[in-house]
């Protein structure tokens, strides 16, 4: 017998424990005391519905996803032992279901099969003499008395013979109330270990299959992080090289920070000119540009060359002083016109600073390149320029000093644009070695009145002579510590250095006082949970301790850690708001 025959069979043995309560009910019914047993009874069958109900329940979980539709799996509950419980496809879908937990799976079912066998024989329904007791005894003829005679009391044979049969019924039905209860116990246990065994096997199946979805896309964010990693890269090196003046020391530009998912990068540049207090009237201060590989941009940037002039010797014999006996042959050179071939080829000699003082709309402002790369300059007109020269950090935005409110939901989306934007710029010019919540700027929109556009952060990066470009950085010659500060403070929305944990220890500077702050934030980080959830207490956790082992496939490590994670809450925020 199959696994899903034994399933069919448990099925059908219940109404038969119930049919058998109701021949204990008629046989109390009969003998005329049915009253003094209905609490034991009513108990009895409500239990052995109750675990019916339940195994119905499980069985349904088990059978709703490996058959064609409900309608089936209701036919099926409603023919116990039926042939299509006999079904070979049907069984093998049930193997699959419950893959390595179908043997004990089915080992259960047979336990409970055991189990409803001694409640049928605690029932007493394979003995006769029960059975005989529902058929009432044949009343004897009598002669009906007259009416003026008063009716005869029981004899005092009958009324000892039912007390008899009331203490026989008794002693068999209710003085084994706990064998039967130790029954229900065992029934119970079974339908537990049932549904567990169910549960698991499904959060398995789901895992397995969402795995292989997880892996690609944490594949597809990677090669994309790649990719933006190399072109950010080249992008500041062609600024740096575009400058070509002496006030390159004074040029800052501003990089947005995006969760770049999608191969094709543009990047939004502000770049500000920060002229010294005793230096005035500046050429220019504050342009916007995109920069990136503009499909369809008309700037004019290709030069022309003339074609290789290639040389055809001519074979043609001429008139020269020869001996007598042989002639000589002479070969003379001629000229093909080639036309030229126009190359696309960037002008090197680019001076960034003196276009940008250039306030005329244009389409592009020119071209500037790294090796292969090339990046067209497109100025656009989006945010305000701060009224003093300084932007809006996310230092000030989680100080106590700070007017205005972020909620929950915008402090993790930053931390969401932080993460990614670590993986995709760590260890270059843009970033360097760690990201403080000091070198995080915010520019207001011009038609938006939000005061902090929280979805739009940037960073800042100067062109000084002895910048850090110069000296390669490895990542794998730094941790994530302060990336797990900055989430944490998100987290929170406070400064660590605001937090009493910190305060307990000095203020200090340099090694000392990273040596403090992470102290305190460690400390700081058990609470994690409770305020964002496993997904965001799991990246913060691995900020601190699961990057304390870089290995080659970091960026690969903090996507997997850190980025999904964060993702996650992401999408928790959207499934909450659409509820």
């Amino acid at each position: 017998m199959s696994g899903l025959e034994v399933a069919g069979v448990l099925l059908g043995g219940f109404p038969l424990i119930i049919s058998g309560l109701e021949h204990w009910r008629d046989i109390a019914k009969v003998g005329g005391f049915f009253w003094r047993v209905r609490k034991e009874y009513t108990k009895c069958r409500r239990d052995v519905q109750f675990h019916e109900i339940l195994y119905k329940r499980n069985l349904k979980e088990l059978l709703l996803p490996i058959v064609n539709d409900a309608d089936e799996v209701t036919r099926l509950m409603g023919d116990p032992g039926g042939k299509d419980w006999s079904c070979n496809a049907l069984q093998e879908r049930l193997e699959g279901r419950l893959q390595e937990s179908y043997g004990l799976y089915m080992e259960i079912i047979r336990e409970m099969n055991e189990t409803a066998e001694e409640m049928k024989k605690e029932l007493s329904l394979d003995k006769a003499i029960v059975q005989n007791r529902l058929v009432p005894p044949e009343p004897k003829k009598q002669r009906q008395p007259s009416s003026s005679q008063p009716s005869k009391k029981p004899s005092k044979l009958a009324s000892a013979r039912s007390e008899w049969d009331y203490e026989t019924f008794r002693l068999k039905f209710s003085f084994n109330e706990p064998v039967r209860n130790g029954l229900f116990d065992q029934l119970k246990e079974c339908n537990a270990r049932l549904e567990k065994l169910l549960r698991t096997s499904d959060k398995v199946s789901v895992l397995l299959d969402t795995a292989p979805a997880n892996t690609k896309q944490t594949s597809a964010l990677e090669t994309a992080f790649k990719k933006a990693w190399k072109k950010s890269d080249f992008l500041f090196k062609a600024l740096q090289k575009a400058w070509q003046c002496s006030c390159q020391q004074y040029h800052f530009a501003n990089l947005r920070l995006e969760h770049r998912t999608l191969p094709d990068i543009c990047f939004e540049v502000i770049l500000t000119f920060v002229s010294p207090s005793s230096q005035a009237n500046v050429p220019w201060s504050w342009r916007e540009l995109q920069c990136g590989q503009m499909i369809g941009c008309s700037f004019p940037y290709k030069l022309t060359k003339p074609g290789p002039t290639p040389h055809v010797l001519s074979f043609t014999p001429t008139s020269l002083p020869t001996s007598p006996r042989r002639k000589r042959v002479a070969f003379k050179t001629l000229t093909l016109s080639v036309p030229s071939i126009e190359l696309d080829i960037v002008d090197p000699s680019v001076k960034l600073c003196k276009l940008l003082r250039n306030e005329d709309d244009v389409n592009c402002m020119g071209v500037i390149c790294h090796d292969d790369e090339t990046y067209h300059l497109h100025p656009f007109r989006k945010r305000k320029r701060p009224n003093d020269g300084s932007p809006l950090t996310l230092d000030h935005v989680l100080s106590n000093d700070f007017g205005a409110y972020l909620s929950r939901r915008q402090r993790y989306s930053i931390a969401l644009l932080l993460a990614s934007s670590v993986a995709q710029l760590h260890s270059i010019a843009w970033l360097g070695n760690g990201l403080k919540k000091e070198d995080v700027f915010f520019f207001p929109c011009d038609d938006d009145d939000c005061s902090v556009p929280y979805h739009e952060p940037f960073i800042r990066q100067g062109f000084s002579p002895h910048h850090l470009t110069t000296s390669k950085i490895e990542a794998n010659d730094c941790n994530f510590n302060s990336l797990g500060i900055l989430l944490l403070e998100l987290c929170f929305g406070r400064r660590l250095e605001d937090h009493p944990l910190r305060k307990r220890h000095p203020t200090e500077t340099g090694e000392t006082k990273q040596a403090f702050d992470l102290m305190a934030a460690l400390k700081w980080s058990q609470s994690v949970g409770d305020e964002g959830g496993d997904d965001y207490a799991s990246a913060v956790g691995w900020c601190f301790t699961g990057a304390n082992s870089p290995t080659q496939s970091w960026r690969g490590d903090i996507i997997k850690n850190v980025v999904r994670p964060l993702e996650m809450c992401q999408e928790h925020f959207k499934t909450t708001a659409v509820s």
